[in-house]
């Protein structure tokens, strides 16, 4: 990783775990962060874990990422790049505004492993960047966060041993080759039935509940480590107490990793390799459909981990796929504001909602049939008015 970034690298359990010990590094307790509502909730747990102050940003509707130039930057310290889906922020615009208002980026490249700017990794536009095997790899853990300054990096490092936790090794490789077994073999739909009619899997409205109420007496419950105190004993409380939050999809998102499950992510990087032309073949196939975000048609086609679509009936699109073996991910609906009360919208939040309500992440690997499938399904494409 460290001759793909330029520059030293550390290795983590997850990118989550990556994201809080920049998050807890270059910023001070209270400190505002700005995110794009249109990403993961875990990015957001993890900016109220690290004690700081989430603000929403605006979003542009071609492409879901930040809208540079209507970013309100007053009182802002920080900011977290989103590179949704893969498709690079407009990271020239944010780098000169940041540098203009003093503003530190950690660039979370968590989907864009892939991805580069003017020749550059995305990952490297920061003081930090963040990296996921869990992603482009489908190691379902695994993790870099890497800077240029080794002090930074050797500090980290000792953060991140102090948080570290035992766990079960053999099942964490094990999962994975289960799910990359399925992927590849194609019983994605037998096996998703299966769970359904169990009830080991459920369709929940493609966020996790957030249980509000919950969340703010587990953060008001530590406020020592929420406020930024120096003992890792008590970082590690707070994080054990945010734990439903926390360990979306991941429970394992702080263990040690021994020799099995790094040797078994090192592999993951000949998967990485094997797939980046496969993935620049569906984009470009996919970026010519009607369905395609403005964002993706109008761009230099990069090998995304997931190509974004706009569709009407979203949902019900979804539910249809999900009956012919197709199960997208990925879809971060609603709104991070409209998820969780306690965090402001931003400007133009109708931005955020037209996007999340209406974008379908489609894997470029698998281009060909889902295009064949809208067709046959004649799923309208989403046209924005007025967002």
């Amino acid at each position: 990783m460290r001759d793909r970034a330029g520059q030293d690298c550390l290795h983590v359990p997850s990118g989550r775990f990556a994201l809080y010990l920049a998050l807890r590094h270059w910023f001070k307790p209270g400190d505002s962060v700005l995110l794009a509502p249109t990403n993961c909730e875990i990015v957001l747990f993890m900016v109220l874990a690290a004690g700081l102050t989430p603000v929403l940003a605006p979003v542009s509707w071609r492409d879901g990422n930040i809208d540079v130039p209507a970013v309100d930057w007053t009182g802002v310290s920080g900011v977290l790049t989103t590179h949704l889906y893969g498709q690079p922020d407009r990271i020239a615009e944010l780098r000169e505004a940041c540098s203009r208002h003093g503003v530190t980026i950690i660039d979370d490249a968590a989907h864009a492993m892939l991805t580069t700017v003017d020749g550059r990794l995305a990952g490297t536009f920061g003081v930090a960047g963040v990296y996921s095997l869990a992603k482009h790899g489908r190691a379902m853990s695994g993790a870099f966060l890497t800077c240029a300054d080794p002090a930074d990096l050797r500090a980290l490092e000792e953060a991140r041993d102090e948080l570290l936790v035992p766990g079960r090794q053999l099942a964490a490789v094990m999962r994975p080759v289960i799910r990359e077994t399925i992927y590849r073999t194609g019983l994605v739909r037998p096996i998703w039935h299966a769970l359904k009619r169990l009830g080991l899997m459920t369709w929940t409205g493609h966020r996790l509940p957030s249980r509000e109420p919950e969340l703010k007496a587990a953060l008001a419950a530590a406020p020592a480590a929420a406020g930024g105190g120096d003992a890792r004993s008590t970082d590690a409380e707070l994080l054990s107490a945010l734990d439903y939050w926390l360990s979306i999809d991941q429970a394992d998102w702080r263990m040690r990793h021994g020799p099995l499950v790094r040797r078994y992510q090192n592999s993951r990087f000949r998967v990485i390799d094997r797939e980046r032309e496969p993935r620049l073949a569906g984009v470009r196939l996919l970026r010519e459909t009607p369905w395609a975000a403005e964002g993706v048609r109008h761009a230099e086609p990069q090998p995304l981990l997931r190509v974004p679509l706009v569709v009407e009936d979203r949902d019900a699109v979804v539910a249809q796929l999900e009956q012919r073996g197709v199960v997208p991910g990925f879809i971060y609906d609603p709104p991070l504001n409209d998820y969780l009360g306690q965090v402001p919208a931003g400007p133009n939040p109708e931005a955020a909602r037209w996007w999340t309500s209406h974008v379908l992440p489609v894997d470029p690997l698998r281009a060909g049939k889902i295009a064949g499938l809208l067709t046959e399904l004649g799923v309208r494409p989403a046209v924005p008015h007025e967002v």
